[in-house]
C-alpha cells in the first residue's frame, strides 16, 4: 500500500481534526443544514434575497448603557436614521443611534408589558404589550417626552391574554400596510392584522393567520422572540432565542436562509444569550438586541 509523505500526512490529519473541532463547536446538524443550503440554493435566489449566511458580526457586543434589564423589541426608522428600543419592567422606549449609544429615553404610562416595537411610517410605530395582547399606535416625535397608552388607538386580539407567553414580535409590510405580530410559544403563532396602520380603529382591524408562514417560522424553531419585514425582499425574519436561530422565510412560506447566532458562527466569540428584538436599515445592516442589555451589530460581506 502507497503511504502519503510525512508532510502530506500530517496536512491530512490537521485538516480532519480542524474539522471535527469545528463541528463538535458549531453542532453536526447546523454544519450540514449550512452547507446543504449553500450548495442547493442558486446564485439568482441569494441575488433576491437577505441571504444570512453573508452576515457576520460588525462590532463587537456593545452593553447598553442606562439599561440594566430587559431589553426586548427593536426597529429601525428612516425618518430619524436611529434605531428604537423597547424595554419592559420599566416600559419605556429608547432612542439608540446605529452604533447603539442612547440618545434619549421615553417612559410608557399604563403599559403592563412591552416587548416589541416596529416603525410604520412618518412618526408612528405600532407597540406590542404581550399581557394585555394588545397593539397601540404610538406617535414619536422629537419633542416627544412620554407616551401614555390611553391617549392612543390600539387593538386588543385577546388571544389567550394574561399570561407571559404573548406577542413577542410585531412587523410592518409596507406593501399592503398591515402588521405581522408572533405569539412566543404555547402555542407559537404567527399572524397579520389589517386596518390598525392606516385607521387605527379597532371596527377597522382584522386578522389573517398565515398557514404556510406559520409553519415556516416554526421549523427548527423553539420559541419565536423577534420579527422583521424587509421590503427590498419581501422576505420575513424570524428571531428564535431558544433556538439562537434568524430564519429568512419568503411569501410562499419557504426557509430561504439562516443566520445562528451561536459561538463559533458569523464571527461570534460568544453565542448570544437571548436575542429578543430585531431589525434592519436601508444599508443592509443587522440588529439584534438581547436580554439583559446587548446590542448587536451585522454586517453584509460583499466579497462572498
Amino acid at each position: 500500500m502507497k503511504t502519503l509523505p510525512f508532510k502530506k500526512y500530517w496536512i491530512a490529519l490537521s485538516s480532519l481534526v480542524l474539522i471535527i473541532s469545528t463541528i463538535k463547536i458549531l453542532g453536526t446538524d447546523d454544519v450540514f443544514r449550512a452547507w446543504h443550503i449553500n450548495e442547493t440554493t442558486t446564485e439568482s435566489v441569494k441575488e433576491r434575497s437577505i441571504w444570512l449566511p453573508n452576515y457576520f458580526i460588525a462590532t463587537e457586543p456593545k452593553t447598553l448603557d442606562g439599561i440594566t434589564d430587559n431589553a426586548s423589541g427593536i426597529t429601525w426608522s428612516p425618518i430619524t436614521n436611529s434605531l428604537f428600543i423597547v424595554i419592559n419592567g420599566q416600559n419605556e422606549v429608547f432612542e439608540l443611534t446605529l452604533d447603539g449609544d442612547i440618545v434619549r429615553r421615553i417612559p410608557l404610562r399604563n403599559f403592563r408589558d412591552v416587548e416589541a416595537i416596529t416603525w410604520v411610517g412618518d412618526d408612528q410605530f405600532i407597540v406590542a404589550d404581550e399581557r394585555d395582547q394588545s397593539l397601540v399606535k404610538l406617535t414619536i416625535t422629537p419633542e416627544t417626552s412620554e407616551l401614555n397608552k390611553q391617549d392612543f388607538p390600539s387593538f386588543t386580539m385577546g388571544f389567550e391574554s394574561g399570561d407571559n407567553k404573548g406577542f413577542e414580535g410585531v412587523a410592518w409590510d409596507p406593501t399592503d400596510n398591515a402588521i405581522f405580530v408572533v405569539r412566543e410559544r404555547d402555542p407559537m403563532r404567527l399572524y397579520k392584522v389589517y386596518g390598525l396602520v392606516s385607521d387605527g380603529s379597532p371596527s377597522q382591524v382584522s386578522i389573517k393567520k398565515s398557514k404556510a408562514l406559520s409553519k415556516a417560522a416554526k421549523k427548527r424553531n423553539n420559541d419565536l422572540s423577534g420579527l422583521h419585514f424587509d421590503h427590498n425582499s419581501g422576505n420575513l425574519l424570524v428571531l428564535s432565542h431558544e433556538s439562537n436561530l434568524v430564519s429568512e422565510i419568503n411569501a410562499r412560506g419557504d426557509n430561504i436562509s439562516f443566520l445562528e447566532l451561536g459561538k463559533g458562527w458569523h464571527g461570534l466569540d460568544n453565542t448570544v444569550p437571548q436575542a429578543e428584538g430585531i431589525t434592519m436599515d436601508d444599508n443592509g445592516n443587522l440588529y439584534v438586541i438581547s436580554e439583559p442589555n446587548l446590542f448587536y451589530k451585522f454586517s453584509r460581506n460583499t466579497e462572498t
